[in-house]
C-alpha cells in the first residue's frame, strides 16, 4: 500500500475549454472521496476559474493530475521534474499508454487513491544540455529528442560520439534518442523495436537514413551521448517543446538523475494495454 492521497493538483489539455463540465464531474468523484482539487491557474483561465501558479501548487499536493492525452501527461511530468510528485492522466479521446484511466472510471478510482490503493511506476526520463555560444540550453524529455532538419529537402549530418569517442555519422531525416517509455511513440514509426517500459536504455533510431547500414540501436543508461550537426536543425522534445540547433553547437544526452513517477491501478497490464492500442493477434 501507498499513502493515501488527500490534495490533488490538475492540469488540462490546453486550448480545450470544453473540458469545464468533465473537469467538474471529476473533481465532484474526487470531493466525495475526501480528496482536495487544486487547478493550476493557466488551466482556470481557460475555463473561466481561479487557481494558482503551477510551482506553488506543487508544494501543495500529493499528486499531479492531467486531464487530456499522453501528451498533457507528458507536459505535466517534464514541468513537474525535480518534485519528486507522482502523477496520473485521466484519458479524454482514444486509449492512452501512460494515461491510468478514462472519465467513467474516476469514482473508482478516486475511493482507491484516499486509501492508498494504488500502484507507482517509475520510468527512466533524459536529461540534455545543449551548449551554444549564448550559453547552455538544459532539457528533460521522457519520450524521446528528436534531432531533426528544418527543411523538406537534403539530409542532415550528425556526428555521435559515446562516453567522448566518436562512433558514427548519420546522414537522416532526423534521429530519435529515446528511452524505453517511448518506444512505443514516434520510434516505432520509424521502426524501432518496442522496449519494455521499465527497462533502463537509451534507444537510436534514424529517420529515412541515407545508408541501409544505419540501422536503430539499442544502448544501456550508463552511457553519455553527444551529438553535433553540420548545418542549423531543431530539437523537438516529446514531440511539444521546440529548440534551435546550429551548427557550432553540442548536444549531450543522458539518462536522467530522477525517474517519472506515474500513478496506476494496481491491476493495470502493459501488455493488455499494448495489444489493444496495436490490435496485436486481431485477424
Amino acid at each position: 500500500m501507498n499513502p493515501p492521497i488527500s490534495k490533488i493538483g490538475v492540469l488540462l489539455r490546453p486550448a480545450t475549454p470544453t473540458l469545464k463540465d468533465t473537469f467538474f464531474e471529476i473533481q465532484k468523484a474526487f470531493n466525495k472521496n475526501g480528496i482536495q482539487i487544486i487547478l493550476e491557474d493557466s488551466s482556470a483561465l481557460m475555463i473561466g476559474l481561479s487557481g494558482i501558479a503551477f510551482e506553488d501548487m506543487c508544494e501543495e499536493i500529493d499528486a499531479l493530475l492531467s486531464l487530456g492525452g499522453d501528451g498533457t501527461l507528458l507536459s505535466a511530468l517534464r514541468r513537474s521534474y525535480g518534485s519528486k510528485i507522482p502523477a496520473f492522466g485521466i484519458n479524454i479521446g482514444h486509449l492512452g499508454f501512460l494515461t491510468a484511466i478514462s472519465p467513467i472510471e474516476v469514482d473508482r478510482f478516486a475511493a482507491l487513491l484516499s486509501k492508498g490503493d494504488y500502484k507507482i511506476d517509475e520510468h527512466m526520463m533524459l536529461e540534455g544540455c545543449l551548449s551554444t555560444s549564448e550559453g547552455e540550453k538544459n532539457l528533460h524529455a521522457l519520450n524521446e529528442v528528436l534531432i531533426s532538419k528544418k527543411n523538406i529537402s537534403g539530409l542532415l549530418k550528425i556526428y555521435a560520439k559515446v562516453n567522448g569517442e566518436s562512433f558514427n555519422v548519420y546522414y537522416a531525416d532526423s534521429l530519435i534518442i529515446g528511452t524505453p517509455t517511448g518506444s512505443t511513440a514516434y520510434n516505432i514509426s520509424a521502426g524501432g523495436s518496442v522496449i519494455y517500459p521499465f527497462c533502463r536504455n537509451i534507444l537510436l533510431t534514424p529517420i529515412s537514413p541515407h545508408s541501409l547500414t544505419q540501422r536503430p540501436m539499442v544502448l544501456n543508461d550508463e552511457f553519455v551521448l553527444e551529438f553535433g550537426v553540420e548545418n542549423d536543425c531543431v530539437l523537438v522534445i516529446d514531440g511539444q517543446e521546440v529548440m534551435e540547433m546550429k551548427s557550432q553547437d553540442t548536444l549531450k544526452i543522458k539518462a536522467a538523475q530522477l525517474n517519472a513517477h506515474l500513478i496506476q491501478k494496481t491491476d493495470r497490464s502493459y501488455f493488455r494495454i499494448l495489444k489493444q492500442k496495436f490490435k496485436w493477434g486481431e485477424e
